[in-house]
């Protein structure tokens, strides 16, 4: 890390249960994408820490200032070429595929854009590569080992806004990415109680599983990873996915202008009442 300040379970607590650790976009959007973490690593632990109170986008300066690393983030690039397949579905465009690079160049992540991506946990999986997470964190009593950690995020404050955040602003689709996550995606989202149907997603021959909870007017679609040999990578199944998702949006949503929830900036979620916005 690149200080030496020793911080107390409670100071983590509460910058973990904030918007770190989350690349951001639009929450009043109707589609949030959910992570199991960041990748790459943004918002290195500095003393002292600060929770971030509003989320991130992929404004004109963060494009400018990544634009050098932006054509190796193949996940993000995967996500683009969802979002383009659903709205090329909705709006009766004809070339999805061609339309995903300038989605991912110019739309996506943005502050009044059709998704939000959040992470269940803020800090990255792999931090470089090459360096274990012990050697990392030495001298984080809170942090090592990395189970504790976790247990941290999963009872304390950071699964907590996270069901508040979705609470708050109700999206129409939440895409849980990886289905190895899938415990702590039902706890995230208090989706004990939600009703769960099996589905596949079958383009030509190719067969995925996916798993569907529902409750009121959120659907929560617990998928492959973006990654892997198992996971969502090609752009058959990019586009199937797509298409399947633009089943439960409107044009609306694609269409930032017309949506009713962009009238305020996003308020510190720990605000009392409105604190994390207007629900829509």
């Amino acid at each position: 890390m690149e200080n030496t300040a020793v911080f107390t379970r409670q100071e983590l607590d509460t910058y973990f249960a904030s918007y770190v650790g989350m690349e951001g976009g639009n929450p009043r959007a109707s589609v949030w994408f959910c992570d199991r973490s960041p990748n790459p690593w943004s918002e290195h632990l500095k003393a002292p820490l600060e929770p971030r109170m509003a989320p991130l986008s992929w404004d004109h300066a963060f494009r400018e200032a990544h634009r050098g690393s932006m054509g190796k983030w193949l996940s993000h690039q995967r996500i683009a070429r969802i979002m383009a397949a659903a709205r090329a579905e909705l709006l009766g465009l004809r070339d999805a595929d061609a339309d995903w690079k300038p989605y991912y160049e110019h739309c996506l992540y943005s502050s009044r854009g059709a998704e939000f991506k959040l992470n269940l946990f803020p800090l990255p999986v792999q931090l470089d590569g090459l360096t274990p997470w012990s050697r990392v964190f030495r001298g984080q009593p809170e942090l090592v080992p990395k189970e504790r950690y976790l247990d941290l995020c999963r009872y304390g404050g950071r699964f907590r806004f996270l069901a508040e955040m979705c609470a708050r602003w109700r999206p129409k689709v939440v895409v849980c990415l990886g289905h190895r996550h899938t415990e702590d995606f039902v706890s995230a989202f208090a989706l004990d109680g939600a009703a769960m149907q099996e589905r596949q997603l079958q383009p030509a021959d190719l067969v995925k599983s996916l798993r569907v909870f529902t409750r009121d007017d959120s659907t929560w679609i617990i998928c492959p990873a973006l990654a892997g040999p198992s996971g969502l990578t090609s752009d058959v199944l990019l586009s199937a996915f797509g298409k399947l998702l633009a089943a439960r949006l409107d044009p609306a949503d694609f269409a930032p202008a017309s949506q009713a929830r962009q009238a305020a900036d996003v308020r510190p979620w720990q605000q009392p009442a409105a604190h994390l916005g207007q629900p829509r």
